[in-house]
């Protein structure tokens, strides 16, 4: 069985989307990084379009890919879905500054889904060899 690894090969294009609800409701806090690594093992090349113009969501795929780490995050973006005044908002995305997952959950939050995806051309490595494919810059 041979492992492999992929990474994003422009900075700022690997995404985390965590999906959070309470009481029906629910917010997206999405975090863009500058660098993410996921690695898999398989007994062939993995099969993926490393040129990747439509992203590449690593949780839904016939490999089982497991994050190494993604570094550096740059930026976030909150979605709020109906009901909540902008306050309910500040409080949240402070819950989440002090205390990160701790804060949302005890206030209530729970984290349903994430989702983790690389936008762009991506890099595959056979770690056994240092082989390495590169999708088109």
């Amino acid at each position: 069985m041979a492992r492999w690894q992929i990474t994003n090969r422009h900075k700022k294009s690997a995404v985390e989307r965590q999906f959070w609800h309470q009481d029906g409701r629910e917010f997206i806090k999405e975090e863009g990084f500058r660098w993410g690594t996921w690695e898999c093992e398989s007994d062939e090349r993995p099969d993926i379009d490393l040129d990747n113009p439509d992203g590449y969501e690593l949780m839904v795929t016939d490999y089982d890919w497991e994050m190494v780490d993604m570094t550096d995050g740059s930026w976030v973006d909150w979605t709020f879905k109906e009901g909540f005044d902008e306050e309910e908002q500040e409080q949240i995305q402070a819950l989440w500054d002090e205390e990160y997952f701790e804060g949302l959950e005890n206030a209530g939050w729970y984290n349903e889904e994430t989702e983790q995806w690389i936008f762009g051309p991506i890099t595959l490595k056979n770690l056994d060899t240092g082989e390495e494919w590169h999708g088109k810059e």
